[in-house]
């Protein structure tokens, strides 16, 4: 029996967060062809970001692995978004790039 995505989401039990809107003069993703391409994700949750500092200095592993995760989760709910709210049109993911403000 083949899952879709929302349900093995929902297995896992992962709620998506709304995609939010920008909070500055961009495009939280742009659609060209069959292609989507989205901005950078900052850990936001309600409104606020929920991580600032250096991992190594500032934050710990632990709290920079759940910045990490809530990147991952708004950049999901902004593909959402970009699909019309349909993550079964995602076919393939052809790039993802992180950045990690880190201590020396």
């Amino acid at each position: 029996m083949t899952t879709t995505i929302e349900e093995r989401l929902k297995t896992l039990a992962i709620d998506l967060p709304e995609a939010t809107a920008p909070v500055a003069n961009y495009a939280p993703y742009v659609c060209t062809g069959n292609l989507v391409f989205v901005s950078g994700q900052l850990p936001m949750a309600n409104g606020e970001i929920v991580c600032r500092g250096q991992v190594g200095a500032d934050v710990s592993i632990e709290n920079a692995q759940a910045a990490a995760r809530q990147c991952v989760l708004n950049l999901i709910a902004q593909v959402k978004s970009a699909c019309e709210g349909d993550l079964e049109k995602v076919k393939r993911v052809v790039r993802l790039g992180g950045f990690v403000n880190s201590a020396a």
